[in-house]
């Protein structure tokens, strides 16, 4: 795959979907096998299994969880997506509301090669 269409970064990015809202760290960890870096924060890669997982096992303790994306622009092997998460932290808790930018470049096989991510929190 030289360049990842629309269809391929939907697809992904469905998986993600129904892993982040079914509280399933270990279905999100499998879109991120291939994956070499992964900047939870901009300065600071990840790169093990390891550490996503660190972060990603917070969501079974989350309540009410929802994910939604845009596909922004795809362009070669790169896509930009616009995200949005609610989720509570506590079962009567207040729903917490998260905007994000996920930049991911997928690999000639189509699997997540490189994923960064920039978000903020609505306070």
């Amino acid at each position: 795959m030289t360049m990842v269409t629309r269809q391929h970064v939907a697809e992904w990015l469905d998986e993600l979907k129904v892993a982040w809202e079914g509280k399933d760290p270990d279905r999100v960890l499998q879109l991120f096998k291939d994956t070499k870096r992964y900047y939870e924060r901009p300065f600071h890669p990840g790169t093990s299994q390891e550490e996503y997982r660190t972060y990603w096992e917070l969501i079974v303790s989350l309540y009410d969880v929802k994910f939604e994306y845009d596909i922004i622009a795809i362009e070669g092997e790169t896509a930009c997506i616009h995200w949005q998460n609610w989720y509570r932290e506590s079962p009567e808790g207040k729903l917490d509301h998260v905007d994000g930018v996920f930049i991911i470049i997928f690999n000639a096989a189509g699997s997540c090669e490189q994923f960064s991510q920039w978000w903020f929190m609505e306070k």
